[in-house]
């Protein structure tokens, strides 16, 4: 089973909407990207790839063991990897509090982890996915980043970590959550 770990938006709207004037702003055609759904939106902790039942039972049991508050949010800024010019992912980013915190769950995530020798592919970066380039790159050109490097796009509060199960479709990736902890 394809899974990882991730922490979900309950306030989709703005991203919705900043979504929809990236595609205009940016002039990308349909047939060049892959928009994020809003039922799939989330910051990915850690990506486990393919586990087995064996690992799926201990990393459940890992999980029910974390201890959190609730974390709130600040979304800022738009961003992009590898390059805002040869872009394969456009992101949208967290205010520093924000992230500190995201991070230190992270952490406390992956450190719990690495007891059953898992531990991430690279480091944890906050950023919620909100296109993937399909084919060629998308161009996400200095005038639109700059519109919004600093601009606040959302507030969120985030209360539940999700181990994830990912499905991917013709249709795109279908995500189901198998267990989830809420903040304590």
């Amino acid at each position: 089973m394809r899974a990882f770990i991730a922490v979900e938006l309950s306030n989709t709207d703005a991203i919705e909407k900043l979504q929809q004037d990236l595609v205009t702003e940016a002039k990308w055609s349909s047939g060049h990207f892959v928009l994020v759904k809003s039922q799939n939106l989330h910051f990915t902790l850690i990506f486990l790839g393919n586990i087995g039942l064996e690992t799926f039972d201990k990393v459940q049991v890992i999980l029910s063991d974390i201890n959190f508050k609730p974390l709130n949010l600040v979304l800022r800024g738009v961003g992009a990897f590898p390059h805002p010019e040869h872009a394969r992912v456009i992101w949208v980013g967290v205010d520093e509090n924000g992230k500190r915190a995201m991070v230190n769950l992270a952490q406390q995530i992956i450190s719990k982890l690495s007891r059953i020798k898992i531990d991430p592919d690279r480091p944890f970066k906050p950023h919620l996915t909100i296109f993937r380039a399909k084919g060629m790159p998308l161009k996400l050109r200095s005038e639109v980043i700059s519109k919004y490097y600093d601009n606040i796009i959302a507030h969120d509060t985030i209360d539940r970590v999700h181990f994830k199960r990912s499905e991917l479709t013709s249709s795109g990736p279908r995500y189901s959550n198998i267990f989830t902890v809420q903040a304590r």
